[in-house]
């Protein structure tokens, strides 16, 4: 599976954005066309200053949809044979998941600690008395 490290805070911003792109087409069949329209506004509505506010992670994942896109239409013309094309679905389903676990693996690691502090901040301090 993969392994994903992130120090830096801003990686959490491409990371989300990833995963709510993700998370949106798995769940595209009981979107309407409106919910459809309104969500790709929102995910193509490029910030004012990208360089300095995309990641790099959130850069290649929208050069892979527009590579994936590429290879669907060029499956459709029959450009690329069904069985190439399908070959590509599945291997590329397969980072699909892992970055998905991924992403949620970095969550709960960074989020672990956090939750430690604040249970020991939340633990009663029990002093034995003598009698």
């Amino acid at each position: 599976m993969m392994k994903l490290d992130s120090k830096n805070g801003n990686d959490w911003k491409g990371f989300s954005r990833i995963l709510e792109v993700m998370s949106f087409i798995d769940g595209i069949d009981e979107a309407s066309r409106e919910e459809i329209r309104e969500a790709a506004r929102e995910f193509c509505d490029l910030p004012l200053n990208p360089g300095e506010t995309m990641s790099i992670e959130e850069v290649v994942f929208w050069a892979g949809v527009a590579t994936g896109m590429e290879i669907s239409r060029h499956a459709e013309e029959e450009t690329i044979d069904s069985e190439t094309a399908e070959k590509m679905l599945v291997f590329s389903s397969i980072f699909s998941h892992s970055t998905k676990n991924a992403v949620v693996d970095l969550a709960l690691g960074q989020m672990e600690p956090e939750a430690n502090q604040v249970e020991e901040r939340k633990r009663p301090e029990y002093k034995l008395r003598r009698a």
